[in-house]
């Protein structure tokens, strides 16, 4: 294993599209292929550069976007595992996904970046985000292989720390986004619980 990856495929979803504006010049400095949600690959598009959408339809209203099983697997994968990189070309060929993210679904994300819907206490428990949570916790889990960021503040970092070290993150850095992950989502159930 080693202790600096590359970023190449990253996967984008965030509610509050000018967040990313900061981190897209060193995406595309790097040549970094970008999937995204429907809104946000929209978004990265009209900003002049290309993004794959990874939905292809928007299931009971928009609430299923991006929880599929390869988009999950994409995530979990350890690069490291031939069985999980044969395992990934398998689900891939029988995948029900959008067709441009099947094409290129053999590799794993690098990196992957999310931010939460803002919860709405007049509109609750409907104003949960479930499918941004679960790519943040896919992504804690396998922080050995994937860099993460799940607000305004951690994009900022991962754009400065992807500057410092040309397109590339280390280690230490993951571990470090995960941990504070971690907070972030415990903190957000906090505030849904308090809700209730």
């Amino acid at each position: 294993r080693m202790d600096q990856y590359k970023i190449n495929n990253i996967l984008v979803s965030v509610s509050n599209k000018p967040s990313i504006d900061v981190l897209l010049p060193i995406l595309k400095e790097n040549q970094v292929k970008i999937w995204a949600t429907e809104g946000t690959a929209k978004y990265i598009r009209e900003e002049g550069m290309e993004a794959q959408s990874i939905v292809s339809g928007f299931d009971f209203d928009g609430l299923v976007k991006s929880l599929d099983k390869l988009i999950l697997a994409r995530i979990l994968a350890d690069k490291y595992k031939p069985k999980h990189l044969s395992e990934l070309k398998k689900l891939a060929s029988t995948s029900s996904c959008h067709p441009e993210l099947v094409s290129g679904s053999a590799a794993p994300f690098s990196a992957v970046v999310v931010e939460l819907y803002k919860l709405d206490q007049k509109n609750f428990p409907e104003s949960m985000d479930v499918g941004g949570v679960t790519l943040i916790r896919a992504a804690i889990k396998n922080f050995e292989n994937v860099a993460l960021a799940y607000d305004r503040a951690s994009i900022k970092d991962l754009t400065d720390h992807l500057i410092s070290n040309q397109g590339s993150t280390l280690l230490r850095f993951r571990k470090g986004q995960a941990k504070k992950a971690i907070k972030f989502i415990s903190e957000r159930c906090k505030l849904e619980a308090d809700l209730f």
